[in-house]
């Protein structure tokens, strides 16, 4: 009862559970779904400054350098040129004057000192000086030094010079305070740079104006930026010294027509005159000369990044969060990390093409976020549901076992309590037929006869059923003799020949003189009985079975081989299974178990040894075994 009640709870979960299935499906996609908006909304509160940063740089560090902007010259008072000098805090009048005068000879179209530039640096002499020099060519000051913001240029200086403000951004306060320089200011409290002042020059000189593309500039406090795109790592700028240019050291012409920056680089002033870039963050690895020269390159080309807005990084997130979110629902865990990768290149090569070819920056920081802390969700969730699902086969497993257990023991039970009962029928009959001697028991002798050729059937369905019990609980164990094949072979054809003869079959055999070798004796003889009554049973009447044993390779054969009707090639996997009877007219005329050609199958395997068949339908079958010697 006991059992039978948890069958039927069983069958009564199943039920249920394929009821509830697709509910339980279209909630967990709604829940998830609802997770992923509730995420995006979540982590588009916070910057991500940091990781936009790394990623950003990151980006730039893959692209290929670029050439520099050809309008562009960098001059630089580097350490070699200060060697002559005792002076190391700025750039020497001395210095100046020289190398302004060889550039003016050239006609630039500019010439830009990016350096503090100051009544505190420099006397009224050396203004005056420098006033003169300024006069002769088109200058531009632009300084680095915050003292100076908004006020007006030196008294000598005011009317020989543009004074500017030439800050390269540093990001102090943004993307992590990790103070690299990613931008190039437009404009200070109002006030146009040098940079945007120089770039109208040059397109002025050109006969164009400066259109600076709006969704290309944003704002930071009090000033307008807008994100250097550059061209290359640190010396993709050539440099010239001081000391080169005061002594006439370089090209003719090649100055003309150029935009000229001139700057220090000396390492005692690596705060002022070094910066810190997307390619590296080494100190005196890049001067503040050279990213002067990428932000002026990024006004003139107008194509500074920009970034994609808030609702288009929103909605990237949120799309690409729902379909990870319910693809992880199915995934496995290692198929999901496989997925998440794929994904994680895909964003990346998108933000690389979006940055290198259109200077789009796309924010795939949330992106990465979302699905970093979405697949740390999902999976322990999966990883519950695996559990309970694990636990539901368990049980159905358990159970399955414990009814293949039952019916084993139920198939020995009956098998072994009806052998007794059958034997003393068969023996009780054969006692009776003995003493029937007289005409009169004719009718009792048919009857007897028959008495013992069904209790014979009974007996070999009741030992194939108690040989697939010893199988299934692992009690068959090879007890191997030395004996002649042809012998078994002679003695099974022996108790087969009255079986036979009532279809008017024939047997043939072709049997080959063979050694003994050792092999369990009683198997392999209910292997061979098996085939050869099966060939008997299936064969039409008059028809020919042949037998033929022979030794190859070390290896014996015996091969069975009828006219019957044969079995079609798409039954050929199933003929060895376990109650398998094919559907025909011939096999549906005939009792059977189904476990003959299973035990067969079996039992050469267990000698380790294989079982071959060829048939053709219409034709009959031809069964072979093979035993190693």
């Amino acid at each position: 009862m006991k059992k039978g009640k948890r069958q039927a709870d069983w069958s009564e979960l199943e039920k249920r559970e394929a009821a509830i299935k697709p509910r339980s499906k279209f909630f967990s996609h709604l829940s998830v779904s609802l997770l992923t908006l509730v995420l995006t909304i979540g982590l588009h509160q916070a910057d991500f400054d940091s990781l936009k940063g790394l990623l950003i740089d990151g980006l730039f560090r893959t692209q290929l350098d670029s050439h520099p902007h050809p309008a562009i010259k960098l001059v630089a008072y580097d350490t070699q040129s200060a060697a002559r000098y005792q002076i190391n805090y700025k750039i020497p009048t001395e210095e100046l004057l020289k190398t302004i005068t060889r550039i003016k000879d050239e006609q630039p179209l500019a010439v830009a000192l990016i350096a503090p530039l100051n009544e505190k640096l420099y006397s009224e002499q050396e203004l005056s000086e420098l006033a003169h020099a300024f006069s002769q060519v088109p200058m531009y000051v632009g300084y680095t030094d915050s003292e100076n913001m908004g006020k007006n240029a030196p008294r000598a200086l005011f009317h020989s010079t543009h004074y500017l403000p030439g800050y390269v951004s540093r990001d102090t306060f943004s993307y992590g305070a990790d103070s690299v320089s990613r931008r190039v200011m437009l404009t200070i409290d109002g006030l146009p740079t040098v940079y945007l002042k120089l770039a109208e020059l040059f397109h002025h000189s050109n006969h164009q104006e400066l259109s600076y593309p709006k969704n290309r500039i944003e704002k930071f406090g009090e000033s307008t930026q807008s994100y250097i795109n550059w061209q290359g790592r640190a010396g993709s700028y050539p440099m010239l010294s001081t000391l080169e240019v005061s002594e006439g050291h370089f090209p003719k012409d090649y100055f003309k027509n150029k935009i000229v920056l001139i700057s220090s680089t000396l390492p005692s002033k690596k705060d002022a005159d070094f910066i810190f870039t997307p390619f590296s963050r080494e100190p005196f690895h890049t001067p503040l000369l050279e990213g002067s020269a990428h932000s002026l390159a990024t006004l003139i080309n107008q194509n500074g990044i920009y970034k994609s807005s808030f609702w288009a990084d929103f909605f990237l997130s949120l799309i690409l969060g729902l379909i990870t979110m319910n693809l992880l629902l199915y995934l496995s865990p290692a198929r999901s990390i496989q997925f998440l990768i794929v994904e994680i290149l895909f964003l990346t090569v998108l933000s690389g093409i979006a940055l290198w070819k259109y200077q789009y920056w796309v924010d795939v920081a949330h992106p990465l976020a979302l699905l970093a802390i979405g697949y740390y969700l999902i999976i322990p969730y999966r990883l519950v549901d695996e559990y309970k699902k694990r636990w539901h086969y368990q049980e159905k497993s358990e159970f399955m076992a414990e009814l293949e257990q039952l019916k084993t023991n139920f198939f020995s039970l009956i098998s072994h309590d009806l052998k007794t009962p059958l034997a003393r029928i068969q023996g009780n009959a054969e006692l009776a037929l003995s003493h029937s001697s007289t005409d009169k028991d004719e009718k009792q002798k048919k009857s007897l006869e028959a008495i013992i050729h069904t209790t014979d059937e009974l007996s070999h369905y009741v030992e194939t059923v108690l040989d697939l019990t010893r199988i299934e609980s692992s009690k068959v164990q090879l007890n191997k003799t030395s004996k002649d094949i042809n012998t078994v072979v002679k003695e099974v054809l022996k108790s087969k020949i009255t079986l036979a003869k009532e279809k008017d079959i024939q047997i043939q055999t072709h049997l080959e003189p063979l050694f003994s070798f050792n092999f369990d004796v009683k198997l392999i003889q209910q292997v061979i009985a098996n085939l050869v009554e099966n060939a008997i049973k299936y064969s039409p009447r008059g028809s020919t079975i042949t037998i033929n044993t022979k030794e190859v390779n070390s290896l014996v054969e015996v091969s069975i081989r009828d006219e019957g009707p044969g079995i079609p090639l798409e039954e050929h996997e199933n003929i060895f299974s376990k109650f398998y009877r094919m559907k025909n007219d011939a096999t549906q005329r005939e009792k059977g178990t189904g476990l003959g050609l299973y035990l067969v199958k079996y039992f050469v395997e267990l000698h380790n040894g294989f079982i071959s068949l060829k048939s053709q339908v219409g034709k009959g079958s031809d069964f072979t075994i093979t035993l190693p010697v």
